[in-house]
């Protein structure tokens, strides 16, 4: 890809052989994901629309749900699609592709879990700089590892520009709860509009990942002389 090419492509391959695919274009800088400009938004896209309990946008200067707006694409090409179709997702960026035979559920829980950290929603957006190093199809453990790594990072920023970091990792279990919160009420909202359970199901494979992320998470922060080991090249030798 060349840099005038999107920042991600998520292509579908369907049953029926035909294609769908999704430029993800992402500010260089930011990560901010780059929304494609309509010249009407559909109704469920408004804040106001099953609005999050923990969103702390002005409704006055933020009409949209920022989030809704990142995946309304997605939702009106397959709010008819089945969650079980078979499907063929390639993941492609400057550097590599990631390819994955899998159902439609899992492909679009994938592309909604870059959309949606980077829309610019300020709960989600704690995660965005995770996208950095986007690893669709990831496992639990893989999941919170990157989110320890990059919460740790985060802190190093935090201290950097005056104030005191949580290296305890004492505020990771609520940012990854307030996450969860978001999930339930996104998906609640979809439930609302869509006919079919594919974007429902994306979304509650999406929560689901963020609760067994946050378990495996907790197991990690809990217990992790499991993994100093991993890190011995870094310690003082014993011998």
């Amino acid at each position: 890809m060349s840099d005038t090419e999107p920042s991600l492509l998520y292509r579908f391959t369907l049953q029926d052989g035909s294609t769908r695919e999704f430029p993800v274009n992402f500010d260089s800088t930011t990560l901010k994901v780059r929304p494609r400009e309509r010249s009407d938004y559909p109704a469920w896209t408004c804040l106001s629309f099953c609005r999050c309990p923990n969103c702390p946008l002005d409704e006055s200067r933020h009409p949209l749900c920022p989030t809704a707006q990142s995946v309304m694409d997605i939702v009106d090409v397959f709010q008819n699609s089945v969650s079980t179709e078979p499907v063929i997702v390639d993941i492609i960026s400057q550097r590599r592709t990631f390819q994955k035979r899998t159902t439609l559920t899992d492909g679009v829980s994938a592309l909604m879990g870059v959309l949606m950290p980077t829309s610019g929603c300020p709960v989600l957006g704690l995660l965005r700089p995770n996208v950095l190093t986007h690893l669709p199809f990831a496992s639990p453990e893989e999941t919170a590892f990157r989110t320890l790594a990059m919460y740790l990072l985060a802190q190093y920023f935090v201290s950097r520009n005056g104030k005191a970091g949580d290296w305890d990792l004492k505020g990771i279990d609520a940012m990854i709860e307030n996450v969860h919160l978001v999930n339930r009420h996104f998906a609640q909202r979809l439930k609302n509009i869509c006919p079919k359970d594919v974007n429902l199901n994306a979304i509650v494979r999406l929560d689901t990942l963020a609760s067994l992320t946050v378990h495996t998470a907790k197991k990690m922060t809990q217990q992790l002389d499991v993994l100093e080991p991993m890190f011995d090249c870094y310690l003082p030798r014993k011998d």
